[in-house]
């Protein structure tokens, strides 16, 4: 027999990160400011096909690191290792004397992105 608090914690640990939120930590975000985040976040990441190979100066690396922040909170634990991954892939490729292999790890990680926030929305709004 299971005690009170030992079946307390084995139903929280089948429940997914987003079952456990409480009103506390509930995202303050809506669909379309998540969607405009994301349209700026792929501007500078066409900045960044534009600059591949070329280094990363101090202001553009900020404006990345302000998109990873933003994006990285809209998204909670589970979406931050998929911008950490496109944050990082940007910056390989800028500072790459061949950056091909990261342009292409950075679109792979773009695309991921795209439909985790697509996904996002779709839970947020309905």
């Amino acid at each position: 027999m299971l005690s009170a608090g030992t079946a307390v914690l084995a139903r929280a640990l089948r429940l997914s990160p987003c079952d456990r939120r409480t009103d506390n930590d509930a995202m303050h975000y809506t669909p379309d400011q998540l969607h405009a985040e994301l349209a700026r976040f792929n501007a500078s990441l066409r900045l960044v096909s534009r600059r591949a190979g070329r280094g990363l100066d101090y202001d553009f690396e900020r404006t990345l690191d302000a998109h990873r922040r933003t994006l990285s909170d809209m998204l909670g634990p589970d979406g931050t290792p998929v911008v950490m991954d496109t944050i990082a892939a940007a910056k390989s490729a800028l500072t790459s004397a061949e950056p091909f292999h990261d342009l292409q790890a950075m679109a792979r990680a773009q695309d991921t992105l795209g439909r985790l926030v697509r996904r996002w929305a779709m839970r947020m709004a309905g």
